[in-house]
């Protein structure tokens, strides 16, 4: 039986989607309520520090987050690309066809989550990647402003995060 998170826990998560989904309030219901069903199907470990990441990455992904495999760096662009329009940004990979297959074989997931990351801090944003203890890379965008209060909800959900140019 999973143990239920206290209630700092659950402000924090809140929090967190609220942070990442950018002020988007339906959204963030929506991914609060999915992230409370998700919890009755977890496993008792799956609500404690950096496992609680992995509950968290199904009820996101593709629509507030990322989560690609360290070499599919395709899939990385593809998905940053359609998180930066909910900002109508647009980041410049640094070739004229970023889907072109030289490009993708001469770059890494690493250094496209790099270059990403300064241009959204240029932007007002903050792109941020978590531990996923193995071959692949997480994470989300959130404001710039937000940082503070990022690093703490981290800090109360015993989550590993870092901005995006410190890959993991």
């Amino acid at each position: 039986m999973v143990t239920p998170l206290d209630d700092d826990k659950q402000d924090a998560i809140h929090r967190l989607f609220a942070l990442i989904n950018l002020g988007d309030i339906a959204q963030t219901e929506a991914q609060t309520a999915l992230f409370s069903d998700a919890l009755l199907d977890a496993e008792d470990d799956d609500t404690e520090g950096q496992e609680l990441l992995w509950v968290i990455r199904e009820v996101i992904d593709w629509q507030s987050g990322f989560y690609v495999d360290w070499k599919d760096c395709e899939s990385f662009i593809g998905c940053m690309n359609q998180l930066c329009e909910r900002m109508d940004l647009e980041i410049d990979w640094g070739s004229d066809d970023p889907e072109d297959e030289s490009f993708l074989e001469s770059t890494s997931v690493p250094e496209l989550m790099e270059l990403a990351h300064q241009q959204l801090r240029v932007a007002g944003y903050t792109l941020w990647n978590w531990d996923t203890d193995g071959d692949a890379y997480g994470g989300w965008i959130t404001r710039s402003e937000d940082d503070e209060d990022m690093t703490d909800i981290a800090e109360t959900l015993g989550l590993a995060i870092r901005p995006g140019d410190q890959p993991y």
